[in-house]
C-alpha cells in the first residue's frame, strides 16, 4: 500500500489486511472468457453461413460486453484495508474502489470494536473512540465480519493488559 513504510525500528505487534473476496482467479477469468469466445463464436458462424448475418453482429456485441463488463468487474474492486497496531497506536489504512489512499491513527487504549446487528447479514463493524466511529470490513460477509471483529476485540484486550509490551532483557 503507499504511504505504509514503518518507521525505522517500529514493528506492528498486530497487523490484519481485509479485502474482498474473489470467486474466480485470472486462470478461471482466462478459461470463462476464452470459451465463451469459442461458443458464441460458433453460433454466430453458423448465422453467418445461414445468411443471418445480422445475427452474427448481434452475437459479436454481445460478447463484447460480456468481456468488457467481466474485465471491469475482475479489475474493479482493488479495496483494501490495512489494520496494524502498534504500542501507542491502532493505524487503520484503506485503498477504496478506484485506488484512493487514505489512513487514520487511533489510541487504542479507548478504541472499541463495535458490531452493529452481529447475526443479521447486513451488519456493520466500526472501531469507535472519542465520539467518532470508523466503519472497517464492508466487504466482508456477515461471519467474516463477526470471526474479524471477536479476534480484533481479543487482540485490543490483550493490548490494554500489557501482553504486547516489550519484556526487558
Amino acid at each position: 500500500m503507499p504511504g505504509s513504510e514503518l518507521p525505522a525500528g517500529e514493528l506492528p505487534v498486530f497487523e490484519a489486511i481485509l479485502y474482498p473476496h474473489r470467486s474466480l482467479g485470472r486462470r478461471g477469468y482466462t478459461i470463462l472468457i476464452g470459451g465463451t469466445a469459442l461458443i458464441m463464436g460458433v453460433y454466430a458462424l453458423t448465422f453467418l453461413i445461414l445468411g443471418a448475418w445480422p445475427i452474427f453482429g448481434f452475437i459479436g456485441a454481445e460478447w463484447l460486453l460480456f468481456w468488457y463488463l467481466f474485465s471491469r468487474h475482475l479489475r474493479g474492486d482493488r479495496r483494501t484495508e490495512r489494520l496494524r497496531l502498534y504500542a501507542d497506536r491502532l493505524v487503520v489504512e484503506k485503498v477504496d474502489a478506484k485506488g484512493r489512499f487514505s489512513a487514520v491513527s487511533l489510541q487504542p487504549y479507548w478504541l472499541r470494536v463495535i458490531l452493529e446487528r452481529g447475526e443479521a447479514v447486513d451488519s456493520s463493524l466500526y472501531l469507535g473512540s472519542h465520539g467518532r466511529a470508523i466503519e472497517i470490513g464492508a466487504f466482508l460477509s456477515a461471519p467474516e465480519r463477526r470471526d474479524f471483529a471477536a479476534e480484533l476485540a481479543r487482540v485490543l484486550a490483550r493490548h490494554r493488559d500489557g501482553a504486547y509490551l516489550a519484556k526487558p532483557a
